[in-house]
C-alpha cells in the first residue's frame, strides 16, 4: 500500500471540498458555502491541507484562512501591548480546522503542522506587508488549551480571543 502524500495549495474554483468532515459543522458548512466567496471578495486567502493517493484522487483534510485585520493595543493581554500601535496591524487566524481522519495522530502531530504552516504563512505576509500581531478568535472555550500550548495568550475571562506577536511566532517557528 503506498502511503498518501500532503500538500497545501490555494483554495481556488472547482475544489472539490464536500468530503471534509472536521467534526463541527459550523467549519464543514463555512468551507463549503463561504470559503470561496471570500477568497473571491479578496476578504481572506484559503488555504487547504490535501492528501494525495498515487491516483488522481485528492481529498481534502484540512484547511485555515487568513486575512488582515486590526486590533486595539488596550483590548489585548497586558504583557503583549509593549512597542505595539494603539491601533496595531495584525492577521487574523479566522478558520483552522483538520479532518476527523487525521486526528489524534500523535507520530504526526497533523494540527500543529497545519498550524506551524499557518504561522509560516502569516509570517512571511508579514514581512512583506506588515503587521506585529496574530490573532485568533477560538470559536469555543476547549480550544484555548490548544492554542495556548502553541504560544497563543489569552487576555483571561470570557474573552475567546487569543494573540502572538509575529516576532515570537516567527521565534517559536525557529526553536521548534
Amino acid at each position: 500500500m503506498t502511503q498518501p502524500r500532503y500538500s497545501i495549495v490555494k483554495l481556488a474554483p472547482g475544489m472539490d471540498l464536500g468530503a471534509f468532515d472536521c467534526g463541527e459543522e459550523s467549519y464543514n458548512l463555512w468551507l463549503t458555502e463561504h470559503a470561496a466567496k471570500s477568497v473571491e471578495s479578496g476578504a481572506s486567502m484559503v488555504y487547504l491541507f490535501i492528501e494525495s493517493q498515487i491516483s488522481t484522487e485528492q481529498k481534502v483534510v484540512g484547511y485555515f484562512a487568513i486575512c488582515p485585520t486590526l486590533v486595539v493595543r488596550d483590548d489585548m493581554p497586558k504583557p503583549l501591548q509593549r512597542n505595539l500601535l494603539r491601533s496595531t496591524p495584525a492577521w487574523l487566524l479566522a478558520k483552522l480546522a483538520l479532518d476527523r481522519s487525521l486526528r489524534g495522530d500523535s507520530e504526526n502531530r497533523w494540527g500543529w503542522q497545519l498550524l506551524r504552516v499557518a504561522l509560516e504563512t502569516i509570517v512571511e505576509a508579514a514581512s512583506v506587508g506588515g503587521g506585529q500581531v496574530i490573532v485568533v478568535d477560538a470559536d469555543n472555550p476547549g480550544l484555548i488549551g490548544w492554542c495556548s500550548r502553541h504560544g497563543f495568550k489569552s487576555t483571561g475571562g470570557d474573552d475567546l480571543r487569543l494573540y502572538m506577536k509575529v516576532a515570537t511566532a516567527r521565534k517559536y517557528l525557529l526553536d521548534s
